[in-house]
């Protein structure tokens, strides 16, 4: 067994964090008493493709704590189904161990006792790692998370106090047993996760972690509004109160110029009790493009969009000048930044 750290304050410094440092511990014996005291169960492991091709891969592991023989085996997925005990021979003495020579004897039809599982590992280790951060977290919450098959963290967790700092927990084999308990099929990691931000409470129970179904219960994940703005003054909202459409023209400090349709919304923004923030805003659109950068593989590329104009610049008849004079400089801007020159 042996362990190291790591800073991850050099990284990513911030004044407002006293310790952000890794722990990591290497090869610690796994505890796996039955599998000690009985042996281990071989269950046959592996996938089928989803994408209709036949990419099929069968191997041994043990069903309880998820240890494989080495090597693994390889075999036949037409006569061994994913989950069914393993009754088949074992090959302990193979004498390669390059899953490259074993895949080059096999593909020349040397694959007698070749494909067969090996020995099973005398000593399983694994991994455990964490993460503590004192000071600000950006994380207010705690969560578990119970990993799949292929799964790098077995087991997961952590706990976010915000700026008082954070704890991240996780184990690599360790706890393969409550794996397989708990989440023993499919590639899809399961979460149990709470967290708080943006004036709200965010939860997954036992929900896919990167994955959402439009056949999922709703209590699964989800969110509330927990801010007390909220209920005391109403949902924030924001609506269009005015818009105006004129034409004009954008001038760039070479000579050029470029028509430009734009258009200048009034908007109101706030909670629907209480006081209103009016805001104006400005979007264009070129035709035909204003060129920002020169692309030697794709030609000139084209700026659009939006941005915000002041009050008293937007309450004026001469709105339509500032707004060009903004596209351009916006526009020279960019070019200075990816040294724009125009093609010959």
């Amino acid at each position: 067994m042996y362990r190291h750290t790591v800073d991850y304050f050099k990284d990513r410094p911030d004044r407002r964090v006293l310790i952000n440092r890794g722990f990591f511990f290497n090869d610690l014996p796994r505890l796996t008493p039955l599998c000690r005291a009985f042996g281990h169960k071989p269950v046959v492991d592996g996938y089928d493709s989803q994408f209709g091709n036949r990419d099929r891969s069968r191997w041994v592991a043990c069903g309880r704590c998820g240890a494989r023989p080495e090597p693994q085996g390889h075999l036949d997925p037409d006569q061994w189904d994913v989950g069914r005990p393993y009754t088949g021979l074992f090959n302990p003495g193979q004498p390669m161990s390059s899953p490259t020579v074993r895949k080059q004897l096999a593909a020349r039809g040397f694959d007698e006792g070749i494909r067969l599982p090996g020995a099973w590992p005398a000593k399983p280790t694994g991994t455990v790692g964490a993460q503590l951060t004192l000071g600000r977290s950006h994380t207010l919450g705690a969560g578990i998370k119970v990993g799949n098959r292929g799964s790098e963290h077995t087991l997961a967790a952590h706990v976010g106090l915000g700026p008082l700092g954070a704890l991240f927990l996780h184990t690599e084999r360790h706890g393969t047993f409550l794996q397989r308990w708990l989440n023993p099929t499919g590639y899809e990691s399961r979460v149990i996760d709470i967290a708080f931000h943006n004036g709200r409470v965010w939860w997954q129970l036992w929900d896919r972690r990167d994955e959402h179904r439009a056949t999922d219960p709703a209590w699964q994940s989800g969110n509330a509004n927990i801010h007390p703005a909220h209920y005391l003054f109403g949902e924030r909202t924001a609506e269009v109160l005015e818009e105006t459409k004129t034409d004009g023209t954008v001038w760039m400090p070479d000579g050029t110029s470029y028509p430009v349709t734009l258009t200048l919304e009034k908007w109101q923004r706030g909670r629907r009790r209480g006081r209103k923030c009016t805001t104006w805003a400005i979007s264009w659109d070129c035709p035909g493009g204003i060129p920002v950068r020169n692309d030697s593989w794709k030609g000139d590329n084209t700026l659009g969009g939006g941005f915000s104009l002041p009050a008293e610049a937007a309450e004026s008849r001469h709105w339509p000048a500032v707004a060009c004079a903004l596209i351009a400089k916006s526009c020279a801007s960019d070019r200075a930044r990816y040294d724009y020159h125009p093609a010959a």
